[in-house]
This record gives C-alpha cells, sequence and structure tokens, in this order.
C-alpha cells in the first residue's frame, strides 16, 4: 500500500478570501484542479467500476479472516466492508484527528477497526451505529477482541434514528459511501461504498448538527477521485454548515485515488481544527 498525507488549510469560497493550501497552487478550488489532472486518463465511471471489482472480490470470502489495521489485529467477517480490499480504513483510522478525552460517534464501522483506533488515540467513549447486522457483529468481536467493552458500544440502525433525544457527542464521523450512483438497489455489503443518489449522505449532513455537543464536529471520510464533491459542498450549505478539508493522502487501489477527511462545523465555529 502506498500513500502520501499532506494537512491542508482551509479554502473558504462563501468568502471573498482565498486561504493559502500547503503544497498547492493558491487559488482556491485545487481540489476540482487535481481531480481533473487525475482524470486525464481515466473516466469517472472507470472508477467506480474498478471499486465494484474490488467489493466483487471481497464477495469471495466466505470464512472468517483476519487483517492488520494500523499495526493492530482485527477479524473480519464475510459480507462486511474489508480493510483487506479497501485501504481508505487505515488511512482515515491513521489520520483521523481524535481530541483526547472526547466521546465519539461513528456510523458504518464496519469491522470496527477505526472506532477501536480512537479509543487507543485517546477517545474516552465510543458509540458505533451500522445498519448491517453482520457488521454489527463484526465490530462487536474486535470490541472484544480489544478489551474495549467499557469503552465501546455499538447498535444496529441507520445513521441517528436508533439514538436517543438526549444522546449528543462531541465528534461525529462517517467514511460516507462516496460511490455515486444513480437510484439503484445497493445490498448490505453495496451500502458501505455506494450511496444511491447521495440521499444518506445528505441525510447524515443534515440532522448530523442535531446531535453534537456544544462545540462539537463533524467529521467526513471521503474520496473526491470516487465522489462527487459539489454535492457534499451542496448539502453543507443547505444545512447552515461549512466544509473544510483538513487531511488529503493519496493511494491506489484499482485506480490511484485521494482520500479526505472533510470537518462539518456550524457558522459560530468556522476556523478548522487540528487536534
Amino acid at each position: 500500500m502506498r500513500y502520501v498525507r499532506r494537512e491542508l488549510f482551509v479554502c473558504d469560497e462563501s468568502t471573498d478570501h482565498n486561504i493559502k493550501i500547503v503544497a498547492f497552487a493558491s487559488l482556491c478550488n485545487p481540489l476540482r484542479e487535481n481531480r481533473i489532472s487525475m482524470k486525464k486518463n481515466l473516466e469517472y465511471k472507470d472508477y467506480i467500476e474498478g471499486t465494484r471489482k474490488l467489493l466483487e472480490q471481497s464477495k469471495t470470502e466466505t470464512e472468517t479472516y483476519q487483517v492488520s489495521v494500523s499495526g493492530r489485529d482485527f477479524i473480519v467477517l464475510p459480507n462486511v466492508f474489508s480493510p483487506k480490499y479497501f485501504n481508505d480504513t487505515e488511512l482515515f483510522a491513521n489520520n483521523l484527528p481524535v481530541r483526547n478525552g472526547e466521546e465519539l460517534l461513528e456510523i458504518g464501522p464496519g469491522t470496527g477497526a477505526i472506532s477501536v483506533i480512537a479509543v487507543y488515540k485517546g477517545a474516552k467513549r465510543v458509540l458505533a451505529i451500522d445498519t448491517n447486522p453482520d457488521a454489527v457483529k463484526n465490530t462487536q468481536i474486535n470490541i472484544q477482541l480489544h478489551n474495549m467493552k467499557e469503552k465501546i458500544d455499538v447498535r444496529h440502525g441507520n445513521l441517528f434514528e436508533s439514538l436517543s433525544p438526549n444522546e449528543k457527542f462531541d465528534t461525529i464521523f462517517w467514511n460516507t459511501p462516496f460511490g455515486f450512483v444513480e437510484n439503484e438497489r445497493v445490498s448490505d455489503l453495496e451500502k458501505a461504498v455506494y450511496d444511491p443518489g447521495y440521499k444518506s449522505t445528505e441525510k447524515f449532513i443534515k440532522e448530523a448538527k442535531g446531535n453534537l455537543r456544544q462545540g462539537g464536529r463533524v467529521l467526513i471520510g471521503f474520496s473526491t477521485t470516487l465522489g462527487r464533491l459539489d454535492l457534499l459542498q451542496k448539502f453543507a450549505e443547505e444545512a447552515g454548515m461549512l466544509l473544510h478539508l483538513l487531511y488529503e493522502v493519496e493511494s491506489e487501489e484499482t485506480h490511484p485515488v485521494k482520500f479526505e477527511i472533510f470537518e462539518l462545523l456550524p457558522p459560530e465555529n468556522t476556523a478548522p481544527n487540528r487536534a
């Protein structure tokens, strides 16, 4: 696996100010320029097809197996989004800016690797919620494997629906299913990589603020190579939130891809947090 980490500052198109981006041109939309550069020889459909091939390969796993993420062992069950085939789990686990002592909600934990590593990085408590029953079971297994039953809880549910009204978090993270497809029927496993019409992504962004504590933040795992940044920006604006780019990494699956972590903040807290 090959990847390069870059730390970036904010480019805010809602103001008249261009904010310099480290190691990039100081123009206001460098992401678009870099997407165009990467796509000179590849179309969007090629990237989506590459993702589909990896997903089909992962479906051939019919037995439980073990993987290493950030130097730690994790169990993977069949029908669960697997770090063996997709690099973004480890990339986000390594680069997620966890604050010491915070309470974190992870949507779509899959194997639970990011939730577990967040505790190792200093999170006080993590709640993980997944729509895939196999992923819930898988996360439970890895919670037990790492002796974190007192630190991590996992529930079955869709986005925030299984939360009680008084449950609030310092940070909410989702490695979103950034593969944009039209209105297709997708399986539980496919929901980890495809979001038909970005309906779940829109719902997540528009409802996240109501589940944050004061001063809280939303972190979004994304790929501007495979995903629709324009829709992410649109949903953030409609939700009255500001979207900031925190980290970018270059990786390779079937094709070279970029992965990013975005921070979503209410306008009263517009300075990006770099924990």
